[in-house]
């Protein structure tokens, strides 16, 4: 059944995150719904539900790409050093 495996906002919101830093490294992962109190969606969730900040992208990119783009950020990361 496809809803097994699918995280929604709600099962994000259930649990309590202690994180300085949530990445959604999949596309448009930062896509949601506009209302009047901004974007609500999959990133919103992990706010409401404990993470500090939460890293997302706004458009597609290839699998490649976004491998070659989280190993500098982490490596950056681990380092202090800024993007």
């Amino acid at each position: 059944v496809k809803e097994d495996y699918l995280l929604t906002m709600k099962d994000v919101l259930k649990a309590q995150i202690r994180a300085r830093l949530v990445v959604l490294s999949c596309c448009h992962s930062a896509r949601g719904e506009v209302k009047s109190e901004g974007v609500v969606g999959i990133a919103r969730a992990f706010l409401g539900a404990g993470a500090r900040s939460v890293l997302v992208s706004l458009w597609a990119i290839d699998d490649e790409a976004t491998m070659e783009f989280m190993k500098v950020f982490y490596q950056h990361l681990v380092y202090g050093r800024s993007a």
